[in-house]
């Protein structure tokens, strides 16, 4: 017995070879169009589409930029220049606790009062917790405290106290024990401020008009800060806490040589 299967010469399972040859052609042309399709089209389509989005990003970023141009045009110059200023003299430029003790001597002049003595603790201990104040998980400040012992007259120790808490850069009294004898005082403080560093990676594009508007919070501080005393003798203060003096050159003859 013998099974199979058995092609006519004009047919091919049951169709006539050229109905068969006439579908055959359109089916190659839909075949290399899918191709072209996979392989050029499809990917302009997917460049066209990102131009699109660029664009759309572009057009966003540029009606940001607009806002915030138009804010800050808006808000009183000088008086954001005051602002700055005031911000700006609201913390030391650089770690240096001199600095710190000259500010602290300029304003007790002002009274009649002398530093009776001061210390610094330069070197921090290994295991010592660092004393940063952080923003968003950034070390934006470090504290920066020194001891000072004022001496002066016993009826100017509430407004010198006073002069200390509203100066700028501002400070902060850690620590405060009076001690008076026959009108004279002894004011021993342990006084601190703040420095930010200037290695600070703040991108000021990535701010949103929000971020440029103050909070309730923020425009109350600057008002309270605008109202404290700015040491002008911050400048004039090196790093050994005196004024500047210029450097004289002192030349002595030597006894040993002919």
């Amino acid at each position: 017995m013998k099974t199979g299967i058995k092609f006519s010469s004009n047919k091919i399972f049951g169709m006539d070879v050229s109905l068969i040859k006439m579908f055959l052609v359109p089916l190659g042309v839909v075949i290399v169009f899918l191709i072209m399709l996979a392989g050029v089209i499809a990917p302009r389509i997917r460049d066209i589409g990102d131009v699109i989005q660029n664009i759309t990003m572009v057009n966003s970023q540029v009606k940001s930029v607009g806002e915030k141009k138009a804010y800050l045009l808006s808000i009183d110059q000088n008086q954001l220049n005051q602002d700055a200023s005031f911000l700006d003299s609201a913390v030391f430029q650089e770690k240096n606790s001199y600095l710190l003790v000259g500010v602290v001597r300029s304003i007790a002049d002002k009274y009649n009062f002398q530093i009776k003595s001061f210390s610094i603790s330069p070197i921090k201990l290994k295991d010592e917790p660092a004393q940063t104040l952080k923003v968003a998980e950034k070390d934006v400040a470090i504290k920066m405290p020194v001891n000072v012992v004022l001496s002066g007259p016993t009826d100017s120790n509430l407004d010198l106290i006073k002069a200390l808490e509203n100066s700028l850069p501002i400070l902060f009294i850690d620590r405060l024990t009076i001690t008076s004898v026959a009108g004279s005082s002894d004011l021993d403080l342990a006084i601190s401020s703040y420095y930010v560093p200037n290695n600070q990676n703040f991108v000021s594009g990535n701010l949103t008009l929000n971020d440029l508007k103050p909070t309730k919070e923020e425009t109350a501080l600057l008002a309270q800060i605008s109202k404290f005393q700015k040491s002008n003798s911050l400048n004039s203060i090196d790093a050994t806490g005196s004024g500047q003096q210029s450097f004289v050159k002192y030349e002595r003859t030597t006894p040993f040589t002919p």
